[in-house]
């Protein structure tokens, strides 16, 4: 199954984590759960619902990126620079305020004859909401929404996934809130495309729900909305230094650029704080996995009979399990990708030395590999060879 799931989807297998559950209403279903960082990110690929088999997506809050293009300057420094695509046929485009608290998703259970069973409330990397010992989101979504009825008829009726945000200082983040708790839409998918901001509106109206704010609408103008884009990040560091050392009162913006039906999303946030979110997703890089690798190579590991479990316990000396873990499918990449590496590196010190040939005649040293090699990877291997005897 999971074979036809990655066709479908053209999402590699290391991306997809099996899941099994039961359902706040008694039904137990299980399948895959989507962690690559694309609009696919946070899934469902249900393979099993009450010991039937079947196959069905759910999307859930595709992640959002920010608009930034790189450019090299005069200096030869590489710099950032805001780059806006707008849709030929958007209607609409608006700045709505990003809430700094926790994605609560939710999505409809249905049977094989397409009728809804249940509409399940989720986080982003959950399939069903469990209480941990970092909060039982369960209670906190119930006191924030003591009537899920109008959510539940909406999901049903609408046949869309619905995401809020869960936040307030019950549930605190990087920003200061005064309001306890709240839960407020801001997203609403269906078969996979993020609906309008018309639509979103449409059925915040329609059934009753807090809808998110608007900070700015514009023009759908790619040049006005960069100069507006900016002028924002601006006026929200303004805020956030006037908050004080430390404090944080905005979180940031989505730039929502709205079709008739469907919309595209990008992340608008202050400098401070776009510091801090990538601080913390640079906290384990590729450069780190690599290095952990490097050391367990200078040890003597022996990556041909080893595993991607003992990166992780290598990486534990440095970093959380937590943080191992949410960073999992790009330690699984590095280590897959390393090992290859090894293995290609071994094969051709194994054909360097059966060549007899000497190592600082190189342009017979490359005819021979190259018989070995195919021609689009002889570029690696020169410059391998370079390398691994240091030939300058």
């Amino acid at each position: 199954m999971l074979e036809n799931i990655v066709a479908i989807t053209t999402v590699s297998a290391r991306y997809w984590q099996p899941f099994e559950t039961v359902s706040p209403g008694g039904h137990a279903f299980s399948g895959y759960l989507c962690r690559q960082e694309s609009e696919k990110f946070g899934m469902l690929a249900i393979t099993q619902l009450d010991g039937e088999e079947r196959l069905e997506l759910v999307y859930a809050m595709p992640k959002i990126h920010y608009p930034y293009a790189k450019e090299t300057d005069a200096g030869g420094l590489e710099i950032l620079r805001v780059e806006i695509p707008v849709p030929p046929d958007a209607v609409d485009a608006r700045f709505t305020h990003k809430l700094d608290g926790t994605a609560i998703v939710f999505y409809p259970l249905t049977a094989a004859d397409g009728r809804v069973l249940e509409v399940i409330p989720r986080t982003r990397l959950q399939p069903v909401i469990s209480p941990s010992r970092w909060g039982n989101w369960n209670e906190l979504i119930a006191e924030a929404m003591p009537d899920r009825t109008p959510v539940e008829r909406a999901v049903t009726q609408e046949r869309v996934v619905l995401i809020f945000e869960l936040w307030g200082y019950r549930n605190a983040h990087l920003v200061t809130y005064t309001t306890p708790l709240a839960m407020t839409l801001h997203t609403a998918v269906q078969n996979g495309q993020v609906l309008s901001y018309r639509r979103l509106a449409e059925i915040a109206e329609r059934y009753g729900l807090n809808l998110v704010d608007s900070v700015a609408v514009l023009s759908p103008d790619s040049a006005g909305l960069a100069q507006a884009y900016q002028r924002l990040q601006a006026e929200m560091e303004a805020i956030n230094q006037a908050a004080g050392a430390e404090t944080f009162a905005e979180e940031g913006a989505i730039l929502m650029l709205s079709t008739a039906h469907n919309a595209t999303l990008w992340k608008c946030k202050p400098p401070s704080v776009e510091e801090i979110h990538w601080a913390a997703g640079a906290g384990l890089s590729k450069a780190n996995v690599e290095q952990a690798l490097y050391k367990m190579l200078e040890n003597g590991y022996d990556f041909a009979t080893g595993s991607v479990a003992d990166l992780k316990t290598e990486l534990e000396s440095d970093f959380e399990p937590t943080q191992i873990d949410y960073a999992a499918p790009l330690v699984q990449e590095v280590y897959e990708d390393f090992v290859e590496e090894m293995k290609r590196r071994a094969r051709l010190r194994q054909l360097v030395d059966e060549s007899g040939l000497a190592l600082n005649d190189l342009p017979n040293l490359m005819r021979t590999l190259s018989t070995h090699f195919a021609k689009r990877e002889m570029g690696w291997v020169y410059a391998t060879v370079k390398k691994l005897y240091g030939l300058g």
